[in-house]
């Protein structure tokens, strides 16, 4: 082995000594020829290394295997799109919530028994009204029939007709004296001998209707006076009273056609104002004003001859309260003030029934009042 390589080197350097001595130049060129070697040794791993970049190619065989990734992803976008259906069961949800007017047209159904006419006025067709007034003195029509304490009673029976044909009521009226020691001047009382006795019953029957806020009345009313001298009194009346919210202007005629079962041709004339106020509830203010026209007949007749022109009786004015304590009882109070306008009719001696304890004539004026107890069904 070392004769080898020593034969080698041998002739190694042998054949660098001949091309030294050739060509002198060529010491230079194993510059060249080193770097040919270089480049030879470089060039035969750049060869290899071309097989190495096949599989770098295989690289780009990442690429599709990326497409892949990024198909699977696509897919996974599309269900989102499909909560788009989602949405739409949710409509078909908000459809039975339109479902709800079909319970509404149910309710509608119930509430028409609720506003039913027939029953209201099954309920309404007959009413029933008991009053009774305890007063300091009785006044009527701008006249003092008795400036006493007097018990006074009424019992109303209305039967309500139906629609558009009105009501028709019937009425009773009494009043009482209740000092059994006093006495009227025409014996209202009859001289004080008849303590709980009535001194006059009322009979009236009226039939009622209505035309928009008109309220329209007319009437047969029968004076009668048991426990006096006066006979009685027959009357055909009309009235009328026109509703608002600011005042209730009403008027009332009275024809007196038969007195004492004798034919008779008297009038007067009822105007009134009228104002209510609701307070609370159940609590109720009313104030009242009102006076008597009589006509010249009448005026004649109740002055025993002394005066022959109409006149107004009087002007009274009045306030009062009323107090529902239930739907069917309720209690009041009132308070009024009569003054005599004309001042012929303040000293009529006849025009009024005054005490026999007041003989110098008419009162000029009285305050009176009184309470009642109302009971209606």
């Amino acid at each position: 082995m070392k004769k080898l390589m020593f034969t080698l080197g041998a002739v190694v350097a042998a054949a660098l000594a001949a091309q030294a001595q050739e060509a002198p130049e060529a010491v230079e060129a194993v510059e060249p020829e080193t770097a040919v070697v270089e480049q030879a040794e470089v060039a035969a791993p750049v060869e290899v290394a071309e097989p190495v970049a096949e599989p770098v190619e295989t690289v780009e065989t990442v690429e599709p295997a990326a497409e892949p990734v990024a198909e699977t992803v696509e897919p996974v976008a599309e269900p989102v799109e499909a909560v788009e259906p989602v949405a739409e069961t949710v409509e078909p949800v908000a459809e039975p919530v339109e479902a709800v007017e079909p319970v509404a047209e149910t309710v509608e159904p119930v509430a028409e028994p609720v506003e039913a006419e027939p029953e209201d006025k099954a309920a309404n067709f007959l009413e029933l009204s008991l009053t009774l007034d305890v007063n300091s003195a009785y006044v009527s029509h701008n006249r003092i029939f008795s400036d006493t304490a007097v018990a006074q009673y009424d019992i109303w029976m209305q039967i309500n007709l139906p629609e558009c044909f009105g009501w028709v009521a019937v009425d009773v009226w009494a009043s009482q004296e209740l000092n059994k020691n006093h006495s009227s001047r025409e014996g209202y009382n009859n001289g004080g001998k008849q303590f709980g006795g009535i001194g006059e019953f009322d009979y009236e029957i009226v039939y009622g209707n209505s035309i928009g806020p008109v309220n329209l009345t007319t009437s047969h009313l029968w004076y009668t006076y048991p426990r006096t001298g006066w006979g009685s009194q027959n009357f055909w009346t009309a009235g009328a009273e026109y509703e608002n919210e600011i005042v209730v202007p009403s008027v009332k005629f009275y024809w007196e056609y038969c007195h004492n079962n004798k034919p008779d041709a008297a009038f007067m004339i009822d105007f009134a104002l009228s104002r209510g106020f609701d307070i609370t509830d159940r609590l109720s203010l009313k104030l009242v004003t009102k006076t008597t026209l009589y006509t010249a007949e009448y005026v004649e007749y109740l002055s025993d001859g002394a005066l022959n022109k109409a006149a107004f009786g009087g002007w009274d004015n009045g306030i009062s309260l009323n107090y529902a304590l239930t739907d069917n009882l309720s209690l009041g109070a009132h308070l009024n003030y009569l003054y005599k306008l004309d001042h012929r009719v303040r000293h009529c001696p006849g025009w009024d029934n005054y005490s026999v304890d007041n003989p110098k004539g008419s009162h000029d004026g009285l305050l009176y009042g009184g309470v009642s107890a109302n009971l209606a069904f």
